[in-house]
């Protein structure tokens, strides 16, 4: 039992000592680490696989600086994220170093969560570096809801040093981007300055002391009201400056009329602006009515602008007016400048009065320029009731009245009744009728006329006339087509004149003079011939009255005519003479054709005359050998005749064979 006993106690401390065996080189660093029993952590680290030599050596480096660091939270990161251990030590010296208190589990979850540690740690060191109070938290939430740590912590220092004293929890809470969390501040700071801005503490203690709701709005800036502008899409920017000018100009703004603006998302800053413009001008609208302006979709401006330029005029003009012209569908601008030119110039024309031209369709500044065109010039002929009955038929009294001096200036025989008749018919243009009969127009007259010169020659004139409107004539006169029709009959009339296309060439100044002067009237020489000089002075007298009586009823004035450019076509005498050459030709071969074809009839004729001969003559040989009147020797004789005829028909080599066998015969 004793050796049992001993036996058992053998075993027990050699395992002891198996289990406390620590290789010489981790010695040194188990004793640095402090451990007791350090045998037993190490086989467990070994059986798990870890390198226990490297994790006492970041162990032992951590605890050299003072990082507190718990052991086993470092063996727990190293067993999921081996290779990032150093990298972690590494930061929590960092952090150590940098006075940053921070643990590895926060640095662990931090990272795990998409953060960046060293961002963090360096986040954390500035503002601890800066003395400012923020929490880790904070600056963990902005970082994981996407923010850039870096750009949070300058919006931090710049709200510390302007003392701002912000809720950066809550405005972190708000998942703003870096952008809107920079203009926000960035505003606030500027409030601040300009002595609007107001603290969420100082906001909540006045609460408490101040009992009474006052009707005058609070400008004053916080990051609660900033917040609650951005949240509703109002520009934030504009709603500053427009306080802060509201403030400078010394404006008290009316509660309601602001709660109003908020709600239908207005212009703060032209509200504003136009609330001052009308406060300084003393201009009698509320800042209520302003807003509901603003509301209708009226510019609020505009019309607090033009109730200024109104007042400085001297003219007596309400905002109810001047709004009521608006929702009519007028321009309260033209209406203002309307009743200063009127009263400037003075004429005899009210408020109501100008209103009713209007609505009647007037144009009232055009309305106005018309009244007062009528007045300096009276030689126009035009009385305010004819300008009055013109409207009412809708046309374009300014217009016509332009065009009516235009024509007065430049001696136009235009009267009143006439221009404005011209201006009601829509297919004219009453300053274009007026403008082409001062100011004369140059035409290009199609189509352009070809003729044959004497000597066969096609020649085409292009021509170009310069015409002035007849504005008497305008509406009910001839217009171009006939114009063009003279002018193609003067030019055809004239080259035939010319013996040669080459003395048309030479002559063409002359037949644009002649052309023109046959146009109005004047001409003196004719192409035609005549048997004597009467008969050719009668011709051109009739001529010159026609071309008179055709003026008398054109529509435009022919002042010049030019031809700028020729054109040589066919010579139409050769092409006759080689076609008549061609046809007398053509003519011979027919009658050649018809001569053979007489000659080849006559001749089959003959042939059978002669036939015909010959059955008579052999009915006669027959009947002589019948009677015996004839014999052998006879009628061989007779034969060589006949053959001697038959050879002119009968081909050679057949009379050949034909010969040959009447020898053989013969030999018989």
């Amino acid at each position: 039992m004793i050796y049992i006993t001993i036996i058992i106690f053998i075993i027990f401390i050699g395992v002891g000592l198996f289990l406390s065996y620590i290789p010489n080189s981790l010695h040194t660093l188990a004793e640095k680490s402090g451990f007791n029993h350090f045998s037993i952590k190490y086989r467990k680290m070994k059986i798990q696989g870890v390198d226990v030599k490297f994790m006492y050596k970041q162990y032992s480096k951590a605890h050299d600086v003072g990082v507190m660091l718990d052991f086993d939270d470092l063996l727990e990161y190293y067993i999921y994220s081996p290779e990032k251990v150093e990298e972690m030590v590494g930061l929590l010296i960092r952090a150590k170093l940098a006075g940053v208190k921070i643990s590895i589990s926060e640095l662990e979850k931090f990272e795990n969560s998409g953060g960046d540690p060293l961002q963090l740690i360096d986040a954390l060191k500035i503002v601890k570096n800066a003395n400012v109070d923020v929490s880790k938290s904070i600056l963990e939430t902005h970082s994981l809801s996407g923010g850039d740590i870096n750009a949070f912590v300058q919006i931090i220092l710049r709200e510390n040093k302007a003392h701002l004293d912000l809720d950066l929890a809550k405005l972190v809470s708000e998942n703003l981007s870096d952008e809107d969390m920079i203009k926000i501040v960035n505003i606030l700071i500027i409030a601040q300055k300009a002595g609007l801005y107001v603290t969420e503490k100082e906001l909540k203690e006045e609460k408490k002391s101040i009992k009474k709701d006052s009707k005058i709005a609070d400008l004053r800036i916080s990051q609660h009201g900033i917040l609650e502008h951005f949240r509703a899409n109002i520009n934030i920017e504009k709603y500053a400056h427009a306080m802060i000018r509201a403030k400078k100009a010394g404006i008290e703004i009316d509660k309601d009329a602001l709660n109003i603006h908020y709600l239908t998302d207005g212009d703060m800053e032209k509200l504003v602006s136009s609330m001052i413009k009308a406060e300084k001008a003393q201009i009698g609208i509320t800042q209520k009515e302003l807003v509901e302006h603003n509301i209708e979709g009226r510019d609020i401006g505009k019309i607090v602008k033009n109730i200024i330029k109104a007042k400085q005029a001297g003219l007596d003009v309400s905002p109810e007016e001047l709004i009521d012209f608006h929702r009519i569908g007028g321009i309260p601008e033209d209406f203002v400048k309307a009743l200063i030119i009127a009263k400037k110039n003075l004429l005899d024309i009210n408020k109501k009065e100008l209103e009713e031209h209007f609505l009647a369709g007037a144009n009232v500044m055009e309305y106005v320029k018309a009244r007062e065109l009528i007045k300096f010039s009276p030689d126009l002929g035009v009385s305010i009731e004819d300008i009055d009955n013109h409207y009412l038929k809708g046309g374009d009294v300014l217009k016509t009245l332009f065009a009516l001096s235009y024509a007065k200036k430049n001696n136009v025989p235009l009267n009143a009744a006439f221009a404005f008749k011209l201006d009601l018919v829509e297919a004219f243009d009453i300053n274009e009728i007026v403008n082409w009969s001062v100011n004369p127009k140059i035409i290009e007259v199609t189509p352009s006329p070809t003729v044959v010169a004497k000597d066969g020659v096609q020649v085409t004139l292009k021509i170009r006339a310069t015409i002035r409107g007849k504005i008497a004539l305008f509406v009910k006169g001839s217009k171009e087509e006939v114009l063009f029709g003279r002018i193609n009959e003067a030019v055809a009339e004239e080259i035939p004149k010319y013996k040669t296309y080459s003395e048309v060439l030479k002559g063409l100044n002359v037949i644009s003079t002649n052309v023109l002067s046959r146009l109005q009237g004047q001409l003196k020489t004719i192409s035609q011939e005549f048997d004597n000089k009467f008969e050719a002075e009668e011709e051109i007298a009739k001529i010159n009255i026609k071309e008179e009586e055709l003026n008398k009823s054109s529509s435009y004035e022919v002042l010049d005519i030019k031809i700028f450019d020729i054109v040589i076509g066919k010579d139409t005498l050769a092409e006759f003479k080689l076609h008549h050459a061609e046809h007398a030709k053509h003519m011979a071969e027919v009658h050649l054709e018809e001569r053979i074809s007489t000659a080849e009839a006559e001749e089959a004729e003959a042939k059978v005359r002669l036939i015909h001969a010959k059955a008579i003559l052999q009915e006669g040989m027959a009947e002589a050998f019948k009677n015996g009147k004839m014999d052998t020797s006879l009628y061989l004789k007779e034969k060589y005749i006949f053959n001697a005829f038959d050879d002119e028909d009968t081909p050679r080599h057949e009379h050949e064979k034909k010969h040959k066998s009447d020898k053989g015969h013969g030999g018989h």
